[in-house]
């Protein structure tokens, strides 16, 4: 797991399931016009009743006392809120836009924790993020609103990628022991996004009838949301992490694709050659290693 190949390739399934899930975010949110609480627990609901189906076969129960568990899923829970609150705002390439500065400090940040640093990765961080400032100077002229969304989403960004290691460093080297960090660490989202909800008081029958409604839409996010909470510790938590998150900060891009054909959010030729130049960089780079 901790070959950078292997890292590279579970990145990307991370961050297409998380693309597709972005898109179904902006669906429930920005159209829809759901709230961000009723919208993240009705999500991890959906999960959790597929987590219970895993977990009876399974052993997960001495897992919960880890309390390294615990400030994980905190921290991943409320970067989830924090994209949910940029998606009020932003569309699905804006967010990404802001969420792409955060590669300046990831690196730095991954470092901290595990002491590996690749400068050639640096490089291509910092590279690929001033890509993004200069399609940013051409393209858009509201430079307040990628402001607000990097104030919200890179801090979270940041804070996620220096303790993801630490927390997950005695779990790593067991893959069923990743699967089980990884069903506990829903568990307690759901749990969070449950508390939250009630204070929230926005509890409702038409809640109820969204959900129902909604069945096939949370289910199919709910296996999504899986395979990316997996993929995405095996990443985050390994020593190429700094390399891993280039890709995961792409999560919104590989949602623009998705997005153009779902919800008819028009993406501009030079945008897709935008995204299709920083992918090829990435991916150059790695094939020279």
């Amino acid at each position: 797991m901790e070959n950078s190949l292997t890292i590279v390739i579970l990145a990307i399934i991370s961050a297409s399931s998380r693309g597709i899930i972005s898109v179904i975010d902006r669906y429930q949110i920005g159209i829809k016009k759901n709230t961000v609480m009723e919208v993240n627990l009705y999500n991890n609901l959906y999960t959790i009743l597929l987590i219970f189906i895993f977990s009876l076969y399974f052993p997960i129960g001495p897992l919960f006392m880890d309390y390294k568990i615990y400030i994980y899923s905190f921290i991943v829970q409320f970067v989830a809120m924090g994209y949910s609150y940029l998606f009020k705002k932003m569309t699905i390439f804006e967010s990404a836009i802001a969420a792409k500065t955060a590669d300046i400090f990831i690196p730095l940040a991954v470092f901290l924790s595990t002491g590996v640093f690749e400068t050639s990765t640096y490089v291509i961080s910092i590279l690929t993020t001033l890509m993004v400032f200069l399609w940013l100077k051409n393209s858009s002229k509201d430079h307040k609103k990628y402001l607000f969304g990097i104030s919200i989403i890179v801090p979270l960004l940041v804070i996620q990628s220096y303790l993801s290691p630490i927390l997950v460093s005695e779990y790593k080297g067991d893959i069923s022991l990743v699967i089980g960090f990884t069903m506990v660490t829903l568990y307690i989202r759901f749990i969070i996004s449950f508390v939250l909800f009630l204070f929230s008081n926005r509890f409702t029958e038409s809640d109820m009838n969204i959900s129902l409604k909604g069945f096939p839409l949370y289910m199919g996010r709910g296996f999504l949301t899986i395979l990316a909470q997996l993929t995405f510790v095996i990443v985050t938590a390994s020593n190429s992490a700094s390399l891993g998150w280039i890709f995961l900060n792409m999560t919104s891009f590989y949602g623009i694709i998705f997005s153009s054909f779902l919800l008819n959010e028009k993406i501009l030729k030079k945008d897709f050659l935008f995204i299709s130049a920083i992918t090829a960089i990435v991916i150059f780079k790695e094939l020279l290693s």
